[in-house]
């Protein structure tokens, strides 16, 4: 978020890390829900949503690489790949990479979602949905080949998966390795890229779900939202409270749940223990959702409306959260109003009122 941020390699890698735990815990509530909602229905709909989303993806490796001046081959798919998961391979050692230009096997060893995962009772299997489903559609999207074993993954012993690029020449063996995190404003981009997928793997999921189970999908698709809150709200709460800490606006913001760098970028606004009143003028979840037309923003708003009135109650059940403007109903910033009026002070400002555009 940016409240005590660090612009440094370290600063980045720990964002990215943050990042691949929500990418986890998003996929656990918007893929798994549907599953555990609607059964063997629920999992054939979500599939074809992580699998759009796959072929959204493919999309932005194609842009990446077309802007290198590159042709695409299993080195530079690697090299330009779109978010961090595989760049972290290599640069923390939880992984390696290794092919030619025609082949590359990716090895993992743990990564941040597979430890985010393991937390879950189901992790194995939502891992296992989770590239199922998107894997494929980065294939097809990019017209290449994938091979791994679903069934082989089991989130503590390495697991691989083999890209091939047809066409390609078989030469140039050896690692892969991007070293993106020697490029401090291109890792950024990277964090920031990842954090948009974040909010693509939300939208896809929830347009898979509520295109097929209708007002039942909507029905699900809000729970799955406060789901996603609740567990937020309670990782900190409990963090918060065993560190001896007061449970209050200004704690809460203090120690956010974010990235060390600024993925969200905000002017400047009052923070205290009773009010927190800032205006967001970059999110990247609005950001991939404008990208992504009408319906992403509509089902962002559905977002907006259930995630953030429960997570800051749920943390603490005085609090209030309302909000001045809201990008997902089509203004430019959102203003983020939120209070805890048993902590307030007499100086602090009032809510004025929604003053952006109507719905």
């Amino acid at each position: 978020m940016g409240f005590d941020e660090k612009i440094d390699r370290g600063g980045v890698t720990s964002s990215c890390t943050d990042l691949l735990k929500f990418q986890a815990m998003f996929h656990r509530h918007f893929a798994g829900g549907p599953v555990a909602a609607f059964g063997p229905k629920g999992e054939d709909t979500v599939l074809k949503g992580l699998n759009a989303y796959g072929r959204y993806r493919a999309d932005l490796i194609k842009d990446k690489i077309k802007k290198k001046k590159a042709k695409l081959t299993a080195r530079t798919l690697i090299e330009q790949w779109d978010m961090a998961d595989l760049h972290m391979l290599s640069e923390t050692g939880s992984g390696r990479i290794e092919g030619s230009e025609r082949t590359a096997i990716v090895t993992i060893h743990d990564s941040p979602d597979w430890s985010r995962w393991r937390e879950y009772d189901n992790g194995i299997a939502l891992a296992r949905l989770y590239y199922a489903g998107v894997l494929p559609g980065i294939a097809r999207g990019l017209g290449v080949k994938i091979a791994f074993d679903a069934k082989a993954l089991d989130l503590e012993r390495p697991w691989s998966m083999t890209w091939t690029v047809p066409g390609a020449e078989e030469k140039n063996h050896g690692p892969i390795h991007s070293k993106l995190f020697d490029r401090t404003k291109e890792s950024i981009e990277v964090a920031r890229r990842t954090s948009m997928n974040n909010g693509a793997l939300y939208y896809f999921c929830a347009d898979a779900e509520t295109k097929v189970f209708d007002m039942q999908g909507e029905a699900a698709l809000r729970e799955q939202v406060r789901a996603l809150a609740i567990e937020r709200a309670s990782r900190q709460k409990k963090a918060h409270t065993a560190a001896g800490w007061e449970l209050n606006v200004k704690t809460l913001m203090d120690h956010w749940d974010g990235q060390l760098i600024s993925i969200w970028k905000f002017k400047k606004g009052l923070l205290n223990e009773g009010t927190w009143h800032q205006d967001c003028t970059e999110c990247p979840y609005a950001s991939a959702w404008q990208g992504l037309g009408k319906r992403a923003l509509d089902l962002g708003y559905l977002y907006d409306y259930e995630l953030h009135p429960t997570y800051y109650r749920h943390y603490h059940p005085d609090m209030v959260v309302q909000f001045e403007a809201i990008k997902t109903r089509g203004d430019s910033m959102c203003k983020f109003r939120v209070s805890q009026p048993g902590r307030q002070k007499n100086s602090d400002p009032a809510f004025k009122g929604y003053t952006g555009k109507d719905i």
